[in-house]
């Protein structure tokens, strides 16, 4: 038994560009700068600077030994996120998925910590979502658990949660149970927690009688219960949340799903694992049925034809388009699931660099926008303190008009006086008087007209400084919506490299592409330990260790 020889750092040739190579490494977009801190306040404690460090470190969060990883699954409005919402302490929450990786997977993935060990969370889709097909959300786990395992990370179990509210085990609920089933596998069964949630929503007695049906129905719960799966309520409670996952983490347990297997291990296509067949099986059974409808309309038609009702017809023809659209989407969802993980990566990566492009103009465009409002603050307050200084010279040259004018009315009135007193003739006198009373009423006039129309300008100076105020304030605003926007679409760019980027899209390509390593007998994933440095400066950071192997196989 020889021991593998791993190749340096940056010492593996450059990747080979053919089909059959693996991946060349990604090519480098602009520099994003880095976010500022996500948790402005003090944060205490050693666990709490540790979560600090790893949510404002450029490195990719990769798991380790100690790490517990812990999925929840059920359907659309169980619960799933409010239940992780209870467990994360907002002093040291970290939340890792919720970025451009969020676009492509729609896979959370949280961590808190736990009696000194990280706990991460796996927040998945349900196969109910209204927003997209079944395939779809079976494409995303499938590629997030694939991704996981690639990494050596390790399930320590899974909660399943089920609304206890719901009167009946409905369609959705059932196949999202049998998918969950085909997803595990039976041998991991037994490190399942099916969690009752909602009980706010019912009586006791109700709900009790609920879970007994789930758990002595075969085909719901009990044979899961046969095989090993815990049955526990769950009140809403941040301590009843904490219970549960500590029943999980007191097993120190790992669990290898059916479909990491058959994917990784098997290299199976995804249409043919246990799970996609289950979801196969349902689509068969809803073309099925709407093709029998699809006949009895045309039945009808006749029918309706014979009879010469239009109203009718048109009835039939919208519910012929209806079902044949039904029809035509369950062969698209079936094309769907035709695929592998290797394209599922391609598809991810193309995703990736999609939508990474898409916020990189969004960010562009936001910085110009605010290029634009910060030069337009500043232009407004050039106009505001050149209205001031306007409003300033203005009123000082009013005043000194004004001093003048009563200057030289003074000076007038004055000379009259000194006039009566030299002249003797009465005639003069009434002529001179009237002349001061003359002068007296244009001073008074020009002076209330002044004082008006100052009045006037004072107003007006005022309301175009409120206008402006007002101006420069929603600039402000505008200033700090784009600022937010830039710093969100930066955090968000930042916030997806924290599990999956093209570092382990790639890893899941070589691994897809490549398999077992024959002359060791191991798989590539396990047989592999170079670390292989990409870096990358699409969000500012580097890349370090992605561990694969490359020894003893040939590629």
């Amino acid at each position: 038994m020889f021991a593998p020889r791993y190749p340096s750092r940056g010492s593996l040739p450059t990747p080979p560009t053919s089909p059959t190579g693996p991946p060349r490494v990604p090519p480098r977009p602009p520099r994003v700068p880095p976010r500022p801190p996500r948790k402005p306040d003090a944060l205490r404690g050693a666990m709490v600077d540790q979560a600090r460090q790893i949510q404002d470190s450029g490195e990719d969060i990769t798991f380790t030994k100690r790490d517990v990883i812990i999925a929840v699954m059920g359907v659309t409005g169980a619960g799933k996120s409010t239940f992780i919402s209870l467990l994360l302490d907002q002093e040291n929450e970290i939340e890792i998925g919720h970025g451009l990786q969020s676009c492509t997977t729609k896979v959370g993935v949280y961590y808190f910590i736990h009696r000194g060990v990280r706990i991460f969370l796996i927040d998945t889709p349900g196969f109910d979502d209204t927003t997209r097909s079944d395939s779809e959300v079976l494409k995303d786990i499938a590629f997030w658990l694939a991704a996981a395992y690639t990494k050596e990370a390790q399930l320590a179990g899974i909660i399943y949660l089920h609304r206890i509210c719901d009167p009946r085990m409905q369609g959705s609920a059932l196949k999202n149970l049998r998918m969950f089933k085909q997803l595990c596998g039976k041998d991991n069964l037994g490190s399942v927690i099916l969690a009752t949630t909602h009980w706010i929503n019912v009586s006791e007695s109700v709900g009790q009688a609920r879970t007994n049906e789930l758990m002595e129905t075969r085909d719901f719960w009990g044979g899961m219960i046969e095989i090993g799966s815990k049955v526990v309520k769950h009140d809403g409670s941040k301590e009843s949340a904490r219970l549960i996952v500590s029943n999980l983490f007191d097993r120190k347990s790992h669990v290898i799903l059916y479909i990491q297997r058959q994917l990784i291990d098997e290299k199976r296509n995804l249409n043919d694992t246990d799970a996609a067949q289950a979801l196969q099986s349902d689509l068969r059974a809803e073309r099925k049925k709407f093709e029998v409808k699809l006949s009895g309309l045309k039945e009808d038609m006749k029918s309706a034809i014979k009879e010469n009702d239009v109203k009718w017809q048109k009835q039939i023809e919208e519910d012929q388009a209806k079902s044949k659209a039904v029809i035509k989407n369950t062969y698209a969802e079936t094309e769907a699931l035709r695929t592998n993980i290797k394209k599922i990566s391609e598809e991810k990566d193309a995703q990736f660099r999609e939508l990474h492009a898409e916020m990189e103009r969004d960010r562009l465009a936001h910085e110009k926008q605010l290029k634009k409002t910060i030069e337009a603050i500043a232009a407004a307050r050039v106009g505001q303190r050149r209205n001031e200084d306007e409003h300033r010279r203005r009123e000082q040259e009013d005043g000194a008009r004004a001093e003048r004018q009563a200057h030289e009315h003074s000076q007038d009135i004055l000379k009259m006086a000194m006039r009566m007193k030299e002249e003797s003739d009465q005639a003069l006198h009434a002529q001179i008087e009237w002349e001061r009373e003359d002068k007296e009423r244009f001073y008074q006039q020009q002076r209330e007209e002044a004082i008006a129309m100052a009045k006037e300008l004072r107003h007006r100076y005022e309301v175009q400084q409120k206008k402006d105020q007002l101006r420069e304030a929603r600039l402000k605003e505008d200033r700090k919506i784009a600022r937010e926007k830039i710093a969100t679409l930066e955090r968000e760019l930042k916030a997806s490299k924290g599990f999956f980027l093209d570092s382990l899209i790639t890893a899941v390509y070589i691994i897809a592409t490549y398999g077992l390593c024959t002359d060791l007998g191991i798989t590539l994933r396990a047989g592999l330990r170079a670390s292989i440095e990409i870096r990358s400066s699409m969000l500012g950071f580097t890349w370090e260790a992605i561990t694969l192997g490359v020894a003893g196989c040939k590629l």
